[in-house]
């Protein structure tokens, strides 16, 4: 059964006829890195938006009314897939010993202000776990770890109503299997807490197993080839349903149950 929003108040119709119904499709919004953008290995644009068009494909094949939201539409060819905010080359958080630019502040506060998504799948840590692989200061585990929280925090700050779907980042051979599975276990161990708190907020589990740790797959050590980004995308797929059966979207912007509770920065403490 299609899930989209419900049908919108729509104005009075003449006596005897029936009012027409209006369904507005659920919003969706990647937000990333340049594996969410789908650059292809050694920077290529392929035109295949990466996991984004066997993403769109699956959602159209189970009769989902959606539509991608975002700033960026490129990586994409002249495929019909929505726009999206992958942003190539972006840490989660940025530090001085190897800085970069960072989705934390301008992106996410622009971002979630502008489109208001019914939902938003966010997968980043890749580049700022490529420079705890060199031993960059600042980029410990931990950091990376609180860095990723501190992206969660600000998208409930800004949208305590959000559905949020994280990933962990897939195994990209350029940064140890180790390390990506701590990442991992840290992004459960994160979602976890905010699901306690009442968000709306769940994992895309198995991501980062997703696609094998393989120079097949990798050809760069860092993005998926065509085959990969299709594994991806069966991921998020079924992350989608399992976040819509739990939380339905609805027309207008549903209340949380949780009490969001605000430092004096404006964000939710934990």
């Amino acid at each position: 059964m299609p899930i989209s929003s419900p049908a919108a108040t729509a104005p009075a119709a003449p006596s005897g006829v029936a009012p027409p119904v209006v369904v507005r499709p659920i919003t969706i919004m990647e937000l990333g890195d340049s594996i969410t953008a789908g650059v292809g290995p050694k920077g290529v644009d392929n035109g295949r938006a990466g996991y984004r068009l066997p993403l769109t494909r699956l959602l159209e094949a189970g009769g989902y009314e959606f539509k991608m939201v975002g700033a960026r539409s490129d990586y994409s060819g002249t495929l019909d897939v929505g726009d999206h905010e992958g942003w190539p080359g972006y840490v989660l958080r940025s530090f001085p010993s190897d800085p970069a630019p960072q989705l934390l502040g301008d992106v996410t506060r622009r971002a979630v202000a502008t489109y208001h998504p019914s939902i938003i799948l966010l997968m980043a840590g890749t580049n700022d776990l490529l420079r705890h692989a060199r031993n960059s200061p600042g980029y410990t585990q931990a950091n990376v770890a609180r860095s990723l929280d501190m992206e969660i925090a600000e998208i409930f700050g800004l949208d305590p109503s959000a559905r949020l779907i994280v990933a962990g980042v897939v195994d990209s051979p350029r940064v140890s299997h180790a390390a990506v599975t701590a990442f991992t276990n840290d992004a459960r161990t994160i979602v976890a807490r905010y699901r306690r708190l009442g968000y709306r907020i769940t994992m895309a589990d198995g991501m980062d197993a997703a696609v094998p740790r393989t120079a097949q797959f990798f050809p760069d050590g860092i993005h998926p080839v065509t085959d990969g980004y299709d594994l991806m995308a069966a991921v998020w797929f079924k992350a989608v349903g399992t976040a819509l059966t739990e939380w339905p979207a609805v027309n207008a912007r549903a209340a949380t149950n949780a009490t969001v509770a605000r430092t004096a920065s404006g964000q939710p403490q934990h």
